[in-house]
């Protein structure tokens, strides 16, 4: 029985707390399949998992609890569901925090560990540990960071982000991350770091694990036709008199981060309600603490000055289990991202959410996700920054949802069902780390560090004496003497550059 364990972070979409976060999703989304078993539903809360585990799997689960998402602070937890699964919860703001991890990673001597989001593959890979380590990096955080720094208009937090990826980078023995772009961009980090080497030629060191969503305890409530009357009153009472019985509801779910394109999106939404009597717009979420409030703000106050700001509802940060009974009074759910490197190598959660719950989606392309709306008919994908093209397409959805029954919106809400039922589930995705789980091994540059791009020290040298040597017994002298001429002048051509001063 392998014994894995687990870092990630809470709150898990189990909890009933004010936000889900899509670092507790991407945990639960690496947890399930390792302690249940086959694919069964999961009927109860967490401690369900006690009696459904896989007979090949004893796992301890670390949590590092993300305070901001919890009415109270978290602090540390020890909870036992049975012999082979434990769940150990710690708040990020514990001063304790690394001492904390690496005690319970000495009383568990774990085979293998999986550490899943990059705070989590951070902090796992500073442990003293022997063990293989999978670290899942859920989103390029150097993009995140990039948008970030163009927000704030400061670059002050780059080193720091970038500390924290090198160190993941160099310790893990395999890396997930959450689409194509993002797995390639990873693989030019490691060759940076001198890992792309001679020991993992032929090495598979990355893979792309997109998002998973499954119908989690008491969502799947919504869908059932006898409890119809309770659903709507759930529905009533969440969404008060802000928005009207009949109203066209077009749904924005979650935070507005550095990445969202605030202009726009008020743009598309203001010209669609000028074409569109009956439409509102409907937000939970709003701005991420301690990220970025600068992007909601702007939003805010461009609908608070609008001719509009009676059609637009704003929940705020709503509990998990009310957030099923938001999808199923929303009509099309809204994507708008701006252009950037984040765009281009993240995910969507709230993409993955609208489809599970069968709601058209519109969203912006660029992401990896938005294109498989597209691909699958699950709703409307266009050009970034087109605020005409969009407020179009909600004004398209808007005639079909009153002149003609829903059908086209019903077609895409099935679509998108289908898609997240048959590509998203957890077994599926998660098969690569699965099968290395059976026998976790390091990579085979475990103990060998080859330093690149160095300019100086004695290591430097001889790593490039050596090169030139063995390019002299390989090409013979005629061409190692061109090939030093060529370098002679180039290294003549950037002195000559600086003025005469060389930095050398």
């Amino acid at each position: 029985m392998k014994r894995i364990l687990l870092i990630g972070n809470s709150p898990l979409p189990t909890e009933n707390t004010k936000s889900r976060p899509a670092a507790g999703l991407r945990t639960y989304q690496f947890l399930k399949p390792l302690i249940q078993e086959g694919g069964t539903v999961i009927d109860k809360a967490e401690n369900a998992f006690a009696s459904k585990q896989r007979l090949n799997f004893k796992v301890c689960l670390v949590t590092i609890a993300l305070p901001e998402c919890y009415e109270e602070e978290p602090g540390q937890k020890d909870l036992t569901y049975s012999e082979n699964y434990r769940h150990f919860s710690i708040s990020k703001n514990d001063p304790e925090l690394f001492t904390a991890i690496q005690r319970i990673h000495d009383e568990f001597i774990p085979d293998a560990i999986v550490a899943v989001n990059t705070l989590s593959s951070y902090v796992a890979s500073g442990l003293k540990s022997a063990a293989p380590l999978w670290a899942d990096l859920n989103g390029w955080i150097m993009a995140e960071a990039q948008a970030q720094a163009y927000k704030m208009g400061s670059n002050d937090f780059l080193s720091h982000y970038f500390g924290m990826e090198k160190d993941v980078l160099k310790r893990a023995d395999k890396i997930s991350c959450v689409s194509d772009p993002q797995k390639f961009a990873v693989l030019g980090e490691l060759a940076t770091f001198g890992r792309l080497c001679q020991e993992t030629f032929g090495y598979k060191f990355t893979y792309s694990i997109p998002n998973g969503t499954e119908i989690f305890e008491g969502e799947g409530a919504i869908f059932d036709h006898e409890k119809r009357a309770s659903t709507f009153a759930k529905v009533k009472e969440i969404f008060g008199t802000s928005v009207p019985e009949d109203a066209f509801v077009l749904l924005w779910m979650g935070g507005y981060n550095t990445w969202v394109d605030e202009i726009t999106l008020y743009r598309s939404v203001f010209e669609a309600m000028d074409k569109c009597k009956n439409l509102y717009f409907v937000s939970t979420g709003g701005q991420i603490q301690g990220l970025d409030g600068s992007t909601f703000e702007k939003f805010k106050k461009m609908v608070d000055e609008s001719e509009y700001k009676d059609r637009f509802a704003f929940l705020g940060w709503v509990k998990t289990t009310d957030i099923p009974y938001i999808y199923v009074r929303a009509n099309a759910g809204l994507n708008i991202d701006r252009k950037c490197t984040e765009t281009y190598t993240g995910a969507r959660n709230r993409i993955n959410e609208m489809m599970k719950f069968g709601v058209p989606v519109i969203t912006t392309l660029g992401s990896e996700i938005s294109y498989e709306v597209e691909k699958n008919g699950t709703g409307v994908a266009l050009k970034n920054g087109k605020h005409e093209e969009i407020a179009e397409a909600i004004a398209h959805l808007y005639s079909d949802w009153k002149d003609h029954h829903g059908h086209k919106l019903k077609e895409y809400g099935e679509n998108g069902r289908k898609y997240i039922k048959e590509k998203c589930n957890y077994e599926y995705l998660l098969k690569p780390l699965l099968k290395w789980l059976e026998n976790p091994r390091p990579a085979p540059d475990r103990g060998i560090r080859v330093e690149i791009g160095s300019k100086f020290g004695c290591a430097s040298f001889l790593v490039k004496a050596r090169g030139a040597f063995k390019y002299l017994r390989m090409n013979g002298v005629k061409k190692f003497l061109r090939k030093l001429l060529q370098k002679t002048k180039k290294v003549a051509s950037k002195i000559k550059g600086r003025g005469g001063h060389s930095t050398f």
